[in-house]
């Protein structure tokens, strides 16, 4: 496995990836009573998350994403389904680790930095959270 720090140093215009950016959805129901819940069990309501579609399975009806959890200060990498997450957008990471998470990841190797691709599959996101909207 390279090295990134070294190959950010050698190829400069690797030192931004696009990522998929989301959040967790506020208020929700829940269960056969259809109880109304806030965020999920892992991630607090509005928790920033970075989606790292790996497989697509049903039209992605479950995704790994990596963010900061409701009881720990370390982020996590799970599989949530995606009815959870709203405002999926595209955003420009620096940070070396989540350039490493994006460079190991088939689904973005496909689009290969492309701002547009990434911005058509945020809005197919989009449309099908589950949020309860007042």
């Amino acid at each position: 496995m390279a090295n990134i720090s070294t190959d950010i140093k050698n190829n400069p215009t690797e030192a931004f990836r696009y990522i998929l950016v989301g959040n967790i959805i506020d208020k929700h129901y829940h269960g056969e009573d259809k109880e109304i819940k806030s965020g999920t069990k892992q991630f607090r309501a509005g928790a920033k998350v970075y989606l790292l579609p790996e497989y697509g399975g049903m039209g992605h009806e479950n995704m790994p994403v990596y963010g900061l959890p409701r009881k720990r200060w370390k982020k996590i990498q799970i599989v949530i389904r995606s009815v959870m997450i709203k405002n999926v957008r595209v955003k420009k990471t620096f940070d070396p680790k989540l350039i490493e998470k994006i460079s190991n990841n088939h689904f973005y190797s496909y689009f290969d930095n492309d701002e547009a691709g990434l911005n058509s599959f945020a809005d197919s996101m989009n449309r099908n959270n589950k949020e309860i909207v007042e």
